[in-house]
């Protein structure tokens, strides 16, 4: 499906980038607490509310963004497509960017501890909204392959997961935290447009005969 499906290739793409974001930000959440706020390993361990706590209000927020967009479908008497589930994804992006750009230059001025984690909860919200929006639109968009095409998605974010953290302490060495997590948010940032064009063409890519799996 990878090869045969571009849809679920770059559906998977967008979420390998939140995936494997979200690794990085566990990887050196404790190294950036404790050599800039001196936080020691327990404190450090705090610093992962943020997290945490965007992650609670990204599933909440999505629940109040699907039934109002439920609703306003079913007032005009519309038929719900796959790629109706795909506007939180821009807004997902957008959160992702601005967390992580919040994040960053906090830190990197040092400014009281409590911004930066702050910052962190967008981060966690965006980063929902990727996972909900996207395992939402493969199982409705390929139905009797989804269990399939959410395979699919996994390999690709878990290479992703993987590899990119690593990248975390050379990033941050070489550009500080502040323009390391900017350079981060920008590319995040570019999952909108990515998200737009699906909204726009992802209906006709995935109904090609060429690109519909064979049962």
């Amino acid at each position: 499906m990878l090869l045969r499906c571009p849809v679920v290739g770059m559906i998977s793409l967008l979420l390998a980038i939140a995936y494997s974001y979200m690794y990085l930000l566990f990887t050196t959440f404790t190294d950036v607490f404790e050599q800039t706020y001196g936080f020691n390993a327990g404190e450090a361990g705090l610093s992962y509310l943020g997290l945490g706590i965007g992650f609670l209000l990204g599933q909440y927020t999505f629940d109040i963004l699907v039934q109002w967009r439920s609703r306003r479908t079913s007032a005009r008497q519309q038929k719900l497509e796959p790629e109706d589930q795909l506007p939180p994804l821009v807004l997902g992006s957008l959160l992702l960017c601005a967390g992580l750009i919040w994040y960053g230059w906090s830190a990197q001025y040092r400014v009281h501890w409590i911004i930066p984690i702050i910052g962190t909860s967008f981060c966690g919200i965006g980063i929902t909204y990727f996972f909900l929006v996207v395992q939402a639109y493969l199982v409705e968009a390929y139905t009797l392959h989804a269990a399939s095409a959410l395979a699919a998605n996994v390999l690709v974010r878990c290479i992703f997961g993987v590899t990119i953290p690593l990248a975390g302490p050379p990033l941050y060495s070489s550009l500080g935290l502040g323009w390391g997590n900017s350079l981060l948010g920008f590319l995040a940032l570019a999952v909108a447009p990515a998200s737009m064009m699906l909204m726009k063409y992802g209906k006709v890519l995935r109904t090609k005969p060429k690109f519909v799996p064979e049962l």
